[in-house]
């Protein structure tokens, strides 16, 4: 026998040996506890990439964890699947997640979120979602509305008794009645939609001054600036190079910097649609 035989057949020895030792049975047996291990390790880290971290808390913000009481919510606190936030007066929070999805809680508010951020239900009070491209879409739902983005930046205000506002700053959005999912609207950058409890159709997305809302927003302009925010100022800007009318947002409670939903329930003097096929004036 060669020497690089016998080396190779006392390190075989050694090895299987040494396994024996460690787990205190066969060779395939140890393979499989080596298996069910490194299947465990892997578990955890995809759990650990779902979840996300409070990247901003202002006054009172408390995190919702599942089985858990409520308690107050600290700066780089992790958040998983199932958790939710809930807001005081004046108050806001930031949150984000592993694939850059980035969602800000207004004050008054009351979310939960899950399947590793991407189901939002909005109880009540205003959230800003960034989702980023390529990282899968994203559903808010409300009582009343329900939202599906990808690669979007949105706003969304609940407000169960009255009402249920989407804005979107960034790409575009399908929309529809929570309780009537049928018929979806697509939503597009620089566009609001309301949706009012009991509503059985919802009504065509207007045209609101985004460059109104960049600039008089708390979700925007009392946070870090967001990732495609030239792309917000894009919409602002070429909504300033068209002339076409638009409905001056009225600022409220919220932040959401959107116009009182009272005005929205009345018609408007030529307010700007999107045209049928989906495509705006140059």
């Amino acid at each position: 026998m060669s020497e690089m035989s016998v080396v190779f057949s006392r390190f075989r020895f050694d090895s299987e040996t040494t396994m024996k030792s460690i787990f205190g049975q066969s060779l395939p047996g140890a393979g499989l506890v080596l298996l069910f291990s490194s299947g465990a390790i892997l578990l955890l880290t995809a759990a650990e990439k779902k979840g996300g971290r409070v990247t901003q808390v202002v006054r009172d913000v408390s995190l919702l964890l599942p089985h858990i009481a409520a308690r107050p919510a600290r700066l780089n606190d992790d958040v998983t699947n199932g958790s939710g936030v809930h807001t005081g007066a004046e108050s806001r929070a930031e949150l984000t997640f592993a694939d850059l999805t980035i969602t800000r809680v207004g004050a008054n508010s009351i979310f939960f979120f899950d399947q590793d951020s991407r189901n939002l239900s909005v109880e009540s009070g205003a959230i800003l979602l960034r989702v980023p491209k390529g990282s899968g879409g994203a559903r808010i739902r409300s009582s009343a509305l329900t939202v599906g983005v990808t690669g979007t930046t949105v706003m969304f205000e609940s407000r169960p008794r009255n009402y249920s506002k989407l804005i979107v700053l960034e790409g575009s959005g399908q929309a529809w009645l929570t309780k009537h999912p049928g018929k979806k609207i697509t939503v597009h950058a620089g566009q609001m939609l309301i949706a009012k409890p009991g509503a059985a159709h919802l009504p065509e997305p207007v045209d609101i001054d985004e460059n109104l809302v960049l600039r008089t927003a708390i979700l925007i302009t009392e946070f870090p600036p967001l990732p495609g925010f030239d792309l917000m100022r894009s919409v602002a800007e070429n909504q300033k190079n068209s002339g076409e009318p638009l409905l001056n947002p009225l600022i409220d409670p919220t932040g959401m910097g959107a116009r009182d939903v009272n005005a929205s329930t009345h018609s408007q003097p030529n307010p700007q649609r999107t045209p049928r096929n989906g495509q705006r004036k140059p």
